[in-house]
């Protein structure tokens, strides 16, 4: 996301209060009745369409084998691959144009704070939805086509590329992935303020009433239907729009007043960052992932959820990540966006959000991993593909949700406000917990403190004798941009493929130490 001047920094604090060397959590009895399902999707990719082939790799037949391995990676975790949206700002700047094999782009000159800028227009050639087959087996995709254009014409041709991609004369090529849903404009809260052909009068009444004539038109051209691919709806940006610009007002507006429509759409999307980079002060350390800023943003997300649902449709985060404007240097590509990750995404799903698309573009701060050499993220890694800190979040939540798509989650209360735990449940059986402990462990100009915060977490009612184990996130510091190990395997490795041996420590007696800035993952055997 890159936002209009007019937006601007939604401001959280920076955790400084004192650590207690000691805390108890309440393990409940049985699964909780208000315990969320699961979905193995849950940690999603949403990428910029503008440089699709680096992730994917540039020819059909040629996929990016670092891409897939790290993708595998998280796979072999839930035993689903990761879900795909393509699109973002980048959708909205596209038209077809088949006289290319894949696609042109043209592209704004580099700044210092957008070294790496998106496209100011993108042409999509005849293999460029193709691309998709390149990604693991099994890939769920959501892909983006252009309603900010106001050009219904080119919109159904996109459309009709689509379909013959996945359903029509190019079927054979794409079978092995799918099309799960169709997204039509990105962050139409926007249009109004951004020059383009919508007047300022745009309104969610305006927005559901085109939004309806456009679904209408490319339903004509492409199969959809609630058993294979769907709409998703909305695709907000919320980011100080304007408070009419959420679910529930476009619902009252009509959105879904065409019951044909209503029975090919699935879900309703709206985006979440944090804040803004270059929009107010600089993040300190421990900011972004502190629990009461985490739990505050996500919070105004309580009132789509609930809408989407008397909708009987299910809500996502269609794009999300820590700081808009391509991450915040410091903080985007530090350890402490791994911390942030994991318990945004879990807290996120304990509230009923379905999936989280975490929004990428080549070279941006937030990444969680660059596809290819020359991506310019802080990390003095330009030479090859790498993981950044953030990818380590997806392969613990994956883990924790692990492979039976069964699995629930419920937060679990503690007294502590640096600690957040989360139980998951299988079968009703509790199966795997997360401790998240947000202290901030900050290195300054090099400098570390002279001891590194930490305290044991007591597992009340455990039963003694039972078996469990702990992996964990190790973090050098807060603000360190390599060296993360998980489970004591590295991920930073030119190949993605992880190194080290996995070690799971046994749990003792029901209690667990958990240092600052760091993860606990507990599996009940």
């Amino acid at each position: 996301m890159r936002l209009p001047l007019t937006q601007g920094l939604l401001v959280g604090r920076a955790t400084q209060s004192p650590v207690s060397t000691n805390t108890s959590i309440t393990l409940p009895a049985s699964q909780p009745a208000w315990a969320e399902p699961l979905s193995p999707n849950l940690a999603g990719f949403s990428i910029e369409m503008d440089r699709w082939p680096l992730w994917s790799g540039a020819e059909v037949g040629q996929p990016n084998s670092f891409t897939n391995q790290v993708l595998q990676n998280l796979a072999d975790r839930t035993g689903v691959p990761p879900f795909f949206r393509v699109g973002a700002d980048s959708e909205d700047r596209a038209h077809l144009d088949l006289s290319y094999q894949v696609m042109n782009a043209t592209f704004p000159a580099p700044t210092a704070d957008v070294p790496i800028p998106e496209a100011s227009v993108i042409s999509i050639g005849r293999d460029f939805y193709a691309l998709s087959a390149n990604l693991l087996s099994g890939t769920p995709f959501m892909w983006g086509i252009n309603l900010k254009l106001g050009n219904l014409t080119d919109t159904v041709a996109q459309a009709s590329l689509v379909a013959d991609t996945f359903q029509g004369s190019r079927k054979d090529v794409t079978k092995d992935v799918k099309l799960v849903n169709l997204e039509i404009g990105n962050e139409p809260d926007f249009y109004s303020i951004q020059g383009t052909g919508y007047s300022s009068s745009w309104t969610p009444q305006n927005y559901s009433d085109t939004w309806r004539e456009y679904a209408s038109a490319v339903s004509k051209v492409i199969k959809l239907d609630n058993g294979g691919t769907t709409y998703s709806a909305g695709a907000f940006a919320t980011f100080s729009s304007g408070l009419e610009w959420n679910t529930g007002a476009t619902l009252e507006a009509g959105i879904m007043a065409d019951s044909d429509t209503r029975s090919k759409t699935s879900h309703f999307a709206e985006h979440q960052y944090s804040g803004a980079f270059g929009y107010g002060p600089t993040a300190q350390p421990g900011q972004l992932m502190d629990k009461g800023t985490i739990r505050g943003n996500l919070s105004t997300k309580w009132a789509d959820v609930k809408a989407a649902r008397s909708s009987d449709l299910s809500f996502i985060l269609g794009e999300t990540n820590s700081y808009a404007n391509h991450g915040m240097p410091g903080t985007s590509n530090t350890a402490e966006a791994a911390i942030w990750a994991t318990d945004y995404i879990l807290q996120a799903a304990s509230m009923g959000i379905e999936r989280l698309h975490f929004h990428h573009g080549f070279g941006y701060r937030y990444n969680l991993f660059q596809p290819a050499a020359g991506a310019d993220d802080g990390l003095n890694l330009t030479s090859r593909a790498h993981i950044l800190p953030s990818y380590h979040s997806f392969l613990i939540v994956n883990e924790a949700i692990g492979t039976s798509g069964k699995a629930s989650v419920a937060e679990l209360g503690t007294t502590n406000s640096s600690l957040s735990a989360y139980g998951i449940w299988e079968n009703g059986n509790l199966a795997r917990m997360v401790l998240i402990n947000s202290a901030p462990y900050v290195s300054v100009n090099g400098t570390l403190p002279a001891a590194r915060n930490s305290f044991s977490v007591n597992l009340a009612n455990w039963k003694n004798g039972s078996n469990a184990t702990v992996k964990r996130l190790s973090v050098p510091y807060t603000n360190a941009f390599t060296g993360l190990t998980w489970a004591n395997q590295t991920f930073e490795t030119e190949s993605g493929k992880p190194e080290g041996t996995v070690y799971e420590e046994p749990l003792h007696n029901g209690v667990v130490s958990i240092d600052a800035s760091s993860v606990a993952l507990i599996c009940f055997k």
